[in-house]
């Protein structure tokens, strides 16, 4: 016999409602530390592992459910784009620096 952790969740309304992961969608997700703090979870099928999950009532269409897909891509992407400008610019930085260094000596 098969024994498998099922993590009941409810909203706010005290109806179950159903997680999700934030990157692929999927409901095989669960936790994998926790308590009192919240819980960290883990992806089985693309591996995400974070505190993020999405939680979905039942009575959520499709429609909705592609607009949130929209809009946390977009958000990831823009936090990807952020990240590597801040890394060329602190690139540009440390260069400008050893050049000023080694042009003084």
């Amino acid at each position: 016999m098969q024994r498998r952790n099922v993590l009941r969740i409810t909203n706010t309304e005290g109806k179950d409602a159903m997680i999700r992961c934030p990157r692929c969608r999927s409901t095989k997700i669960y936790p994998v530390a926790g308590g009192y703090g919240g819980y960290y979870y883990r992806c089985k099928k693309c591996g995400y592992s974070g505190a993020l999950v999405i939680e979905f009532d039942d009575d959520v269409t499709p429609k909705e459910e592609q607009e949130l897909q929209k809009e946390y891509r977009e958000e990831v992407q823009e936090y990807e784009q952020r990240r590597r400008s801040l890394f060329w610019i602190i690139m540009a930085l440390i260069f400008i620096a050893a050049i000023f260094f080694v042009g003084f000596r």
